[in-house]
């Protein structure tokens, strides 16, 4: 018999390639939930260093298995080593289980690829536990998009907060995704645009600045409309629904001849307009961010200028706006152990509603 409520640990990376994120929640995968505890862990530099190349070498090359396989290593012993410390003053016989999700480095849902580094035969036989890890293919092979796959847990927190459809949750990453929840409780997902992906790589580049940290940069520059206008043109905002992006989709080519403050207020004026369209499209009252980029001011404020209803962070529903999808995978895990769906037609375009991930 599946016993009702489970400790779950949730452990994934972002397209931002910035880290790992843990999470340690209590949940029956239903309406049941509470948070414990969550903390990150930055790779190294070298970590890093070797992601980057990885990734860039797939716009050229799909075929760096041997690049894919020492990164995995890498990746791999990273996660061992946070979990080893989110883990120690935690009651390891009380776990239930670990929902790996691990490092996003390629995501090609025509294809029916999407790739995740992290060993999780390695993870088990380390911690000795439960492991749900390879989330994203079954979605992909039933005709999904593979992301996103965190509305289900969007709409429990919804019903946490005690907050009212329409509204939209959005998660600011690497690249932007959002959750509508309109008013007869209908779930919508996908990816809007690039989250903060291209202004990072742009101020590493320019500067080798990790991040435009608070959007400082930003705030300083003016916004190139002629290069805006043309990249909210593309084909891929004239879909409209079950749609997700690699992180190389879009290119820093455009802002190359731009003064560097004028740069990031442009690539960041891009990733805010992608939101809000989307959010005003289905009259949303509320939208609440969370993610990287919920702290790039200049992005935020942006948003509030052109979002129609009220702009909340995650914080300020005393939800963690850094730790929303740890959190979430590891409620995912807790639905995979119970059979319980994780993706839907309306969320990623999957033929039927499907549960996701393996159970080591």
């Amino acid at each position: 018999m599946i016993k009702n409520k489970f400790l779950a640990v949730g452990v994934m990376s972002g397209t931002s390639m910035d880290g790992i994120d843990i999470s340690l929640i209590l949940s029956d995968g239903k309406k049941s939930y509470k948070h414990i505890k969550s903390k990150f862990y930055s790779y190294k530099k070298s970590t890093k260093k070797i992601l980057s190349k990885l990734v860039d070498s797939f716009s050229f090359s799909k075929h760096s298995l041997a690049l894919i396989s020492s990164t995995e290593e890498l990746v791999t012993f990273e996660y061992i080593t946070a979990l080893k410390n989110f883990l120690k003053d935690q009651n390891l016989s009380k776990i239930d289980l670990i929902a790996l999700h691990g490092q996003t480095v390629f995501h090609d849902p025509i294809n029916k690829s999407s790739i995740q580094l992290c060993n999780e035969v390695q993870i088990k036989g380390i911690f000795n536990l439960p492991v749900v890890s390879d989330f994203r293919q079954k979605d992909l092979s039933l005709g999904g998009q593979g992301a996103p796959l965190t509305p289900v847990f969007h709409k429990l927190l919804m019903l946490e907060s005690k907050m009212t459809p329409p509204l939209c949750f959005v998660n600011i990453g690497g690249i932007s995704n959002i959750t509508v929840i309109d008013d007869q409780k209908y779930i919508y997902a996908y990816d809007t645009g690039p989250g903060m992906c291209l202004l990072d790589q742009y101020t590493f580049l320019k500067k080798k600045i990790n991040v435009d940290k608070g959007g400082k940069f930003s705030l300083k520059g003016k916004i190139n409309s002629k290069i805006l206008n043309k990249l909210m043109s593309d084909k891929y905002f004239r879909k409209k629904k079950n749609k997700s992006l690699d992180r190389n989709y879009f290119s820093l080519n455009p802002f190359m001849k731009l003064n560097f403050n004028d740069a990031c207020s442009t690539i960041s004026a891009f990733t805010a307009l992608t939101i809000t369209k989307e959010a005003n499209r289905f009259n949303a009252k509320h939208l609440i961010v969370s993610g990287g980029g919920s702290k790039n001011k200049y992005v935020i404020n942006l948003m509030k200028e052109t979002f129609k209803g009220k702009i909340f962070t995650a914080d300020h529903l005393n939800l963690n706006s850094d730790f929303i999808e740890s959190q979430a995978f590891a409620y995912l895990g807790v639905r995979r152990i119970k059979n319980l769906t994780i993706s839907f037609p309306s969320t990623t375009g999957v033929k039927y509603a499907v549960s996701g991930g393996k159970v080591k």
